[in-house]
């Protein structure tokens, strides 16, 4: 014999999962659409650097790091130019 709560408490359960799998989905999906440097910044060190020293060193720095970004994207441009 089913108990009137179990079906509440299996849609309390699902609509708890469907949340926090939401909740976790939001935070990934902000992560990887917002811009980690100001946009005007990151088109000047495109100019100085090249577009792949600084993706590149945007994905090897901490978040939201300018001063690591900048670091590493001359670092990577001076490897690359000096290696040739």
């Amino acid at each position: 014999m089913a108990y009137p709560l179990d079906g509440i408490f299996s849609w309390g359960l699902v609509i708890f999962g469907v949340t926090a799998v939401a909740a976790a989905g939001k935070k990934v999906v902000m992560m990887a659409v917002s811009n980690p440097i100001p946009y005007e910044k990151r088109l000047e060190l495109e100019r100085k650097y090249g577009r792949w020293a600084v993706e590149t060193a945007i994905a090897v720095c901490p978040r939201n790091d300018l001063r690591c970004i900048e670091r590493e994207a001359r670092r990577l441009y001076e490897s690359r130019t000096l290696r040739r």
